[in-house]
């Protein structure tokens, strides 16, 4: 998370230099893409597991993906300041832990080190609205409707209580938030966005809710 919010600081240390600078807003690209690194934050509270004759890895794939990913996406502009955009976004990570008893079978161990090896996409589409003003500096924001996906892979390692298993999920997700454009030269911008992303992908755990909460924070370059 370091890295993307030293990128931030940066961009916003530079926005006053921006408005010294004017553009046309009359003009405008009638297609924009964007391209970036994005990292997702998870909120949730810690709880101990409990697996009953179902999948472990099911307890890890509600988080939809890792903390490390990359966030694309291109808008059709209908005018000056509204356009519609379609987005993509993927997540990745791999960790690893010790479980505290794991039974298989009436073969019960503790203390098993394993690895969680989780993925997930979002793609979502929706509204867009621009500020385009006199400056280089463009604000934006954004509501954006559609699905995660997301898989988790469950392994034992160094173990001779060799155990593995894997599971997906497939729900609603949404992307409410914005960020500005800062047009450098030519064709190019360097855009800065954060998100609130919910997601509906259930939950192993009954007695826990099915919506997750996420923030997703994205620098990259955008193409006009």
């Amino acid at each position: 998370m370091r890295r993307p919010l030293f990128a931030v600081l940066f961009v916003v240390c530079c926005c006053p230099l921006t408005f010294a600078q004017t553009t046309d807003p009359d003009q405008y690209p009638k297609v924009e893409a964007f391209v970036g690194y994005s990292a997702n934050g998870y909120f949730a509270n810690p709880s101990s597991i409990t697996a009953v004759n179902q999948s472990i890895s099911s307890f890890f794939s509600d988080q939809a993906g890792g903390h490390k990913g990359f966030e694309t996406s291109v808008s059709r502009n209908l005018n000056k300041y509204v356009g519609l955009k379609g987005d993509f976004s993927t997540y990745f990570n791999l960790s690893s832990g010790r479980a505290g008893t794991l039974c298989l079978n009436d073969n019960c161990s503790t203390g098993e080190d394993f690895n969680i090896n989780s993925r997930a996409f979002y793609l979502m589409g929706g509204p867009e609205v621009k500020a385009r003003n006199h400056t280089r500096l463009t604000p934006f924001a954004h509501s954006l409707f559609g699905l995660a996906r997301s898989r988790a892979e469950f392994k034992t390692v160094n173990s001779s209580f060799s155990y593995a298993d894997s599971h997906t999920r497939t729900g609603f997700a949404m992307a409410l938030g914005g960020g500005f454009d800062i047009r450098t030269a030519g064709r190019f911008s360097i855009r800065s966005l954060i998100d609130y992303v919910p997601t509906v992908l259930g939950d192993a755990d009954p007695q826990e809710s099915g919506r997750q909460k996420h923030v997703r924070l994205s620098v990259g370059i955008l193409f006009h």
